[in-house]
């Protein structure tokens, strides 16, 4: 039943089948990757980082973030190695690392994105070319044209704009799941190399306080 569905659809229906097995393929692919991200290790990962670091332990911290592939371990990882530099660099460090995990999150959604563009036009394209299927065939016959005879035209333009639908939705909920979810990772990096920022900020600041004190001595009094 299917096939002969398929064969009806006509040409068309080719590049529809091998976008529809592309479109699948990456979802698959992306599904397995975000199953590896588990966010309970994430959270359990930040924790551990920063009461080691909160606490001086900064060797033990970085083993934490060693131990776990999750993408806040890697940026918290790029953070902690540049720990005795300035904040700034600090900071630009982890924003890099940040964006490197979310570029890698987002691998193969531009060619998802182009599948399900694509599979409509193609199914458009299949009506188009078996309307005009079915009138060349009237044109021909004239008054002794049949049913059965425009039949196999509008076959082909109805299965084809069926086919690209029935491709692009499953695959429009996917990537859009994949969008939402990379969002919420990329929210949680964000606040997670703010939380580290702010130790780093309480870990350099008692080394600013004597040279201000001893600034503020060296002042001569006001009389």
């Amino acid at each position: 039943m299917i096939w002969q569905l398929v064969v009806k659809g006509g040409p068309v229906m080719i590049p529809i089948l091998l976008g529809s097995v592309v479109g699948f393929a990456i979802v698959l692919e992306r599904v397995i990757a975000f199953l590896k991200i588990s966010s309970h290790d994430g959270q359990q990962c930040l924790h551990r980082v920063l009461q080691h670091t909160q606490q001086g332990r900064m060797e033990t911290a970085l083993k934490a973030t060693r131990d776990v592939d999750h993408p806040v371990a890697a940026m918290l990882r790029r953070g902690l190695e540049q720990w005795d530099l300035p904040i700034e660099a600090v900071e630009r460090a982890m924003e890099q690392a940040a964006q490197a995990q979310v570029r890698g999150m987002e691998r193969w959604l531009g060619g998802l994105a182009s599948v399900i563009t694509l599979e409509p036009m193609l199914g458009f394209l299949g009506t188009i070319t078996g309307l005009i299927r079915a009138f060349m065939m009237w044109e021909a016959s004239g008054a002794r044209v049949t049913v059965s005879q425009l039949a196999s035209g509008i076959y082909e333009a109805m299965i084809t704009t069926a086919a690209g639908l029935i491709v692009a939705i499953p695959l429009l909920m996917a990537h859009n799941a994949f969008i939402s979810r990379i969002k919420r990772l990329a929210g949680f990096l964000t606040d997670a190399a703010h939380d580290l920022l702010d130790l780093h900020v309480r870990a350099h600041l008692p080394s600013r306080v004597p040279d201000e004190t001893a600034h503020d001595a060296r002042l001569p009094a006001h009389r």
